[in-house]
């Protein structure tokens, strides 16, 4: 699976506080106040929060993985192929988008 260089870049090294879902959206929060918010798939997985410092974001159609630095990694299924992601940073601030 192909490393998302992009999202890799803006939240490498934020550590993950938290993980709410709800219906059909999963919003990530990091320690730092940044919130990422993922449309997902019409069947999505109950996510378990995987408290930890991201090392890389890898990306193949509507597979989303989030890679920690101790080897754990969080697979979300989005709804589309693009369209899904969407990152603040801690003051509201628009950082990223797909």
């Amino acid at each position: 699976m192909a490393r998302n260089q992009m999202l890799t870049g803006i939240i490498k090294g934020r550590e993950l506080q938290t993980i709410v879902q709800e219906d059909q959206m999963a919003r990530l929060e990091f320690v730092d106040g940044s919130i990422m918010t993922v449309q997902l798939g019409a069947s999505p997985a109950n996510l378990t929060p995987e408290n930890g410092v991201v090392a890389a974001v890898r990306q193949a159609g509507t597979t989303l993985q989030i890679d920690m630095e101790g080897g754990e990694t969080l697979t979300l299924q989005t709804a589309e192929t693009t369209s899904c992601v969407m990152l603040r940073d801690g003051n509201g601030t628009f950082e990223y988008s797909d």
